[in-house]
């Protein structure tokens, strides 16, 4: 099933629900990725300082995938965020 995220206060119950969904206590979790239990109490609070990586590896250890998708919205493609190379001539 998905769960959409828009913000960062979204993925906080989202972590939490999928643990608890898994069986998995905060102490579990954090022997499984190699943390305390204390430092799942503070991921599950306030994923948004937590490193992508250690995002990653919870919901590798909770069975789950991070997945980027084009939203449906009507603003159009989004701009390149890298410049455009130099024209010949102009270095």
């Amino acid at each position: 099933m998905d769960y959409p995220l828009k913000t960062l206060t979204q993925l906080r119950p989202q972590l939490t629900a999928l643990r608890k969904k898994r069986g998995l206590t905060q102490a579990q979790l954090g022997a499984a990725i190699g943390v305390t239990q204390a430092r799942i109490v503070e991921i599950e609070a306030n994923p948004g300082v937590v490193s992508l990586q250690q995002i990653l590896q919870i919901l590798h250890a909770l069975d789950a995938e991070l997945v980027i998708r084009e939203s449906s919205s009507t603003h159009g493609p989004v701009a390149a965020s890298t410049p455009a190379p130099p024209k010949r001539g102009q270095w």
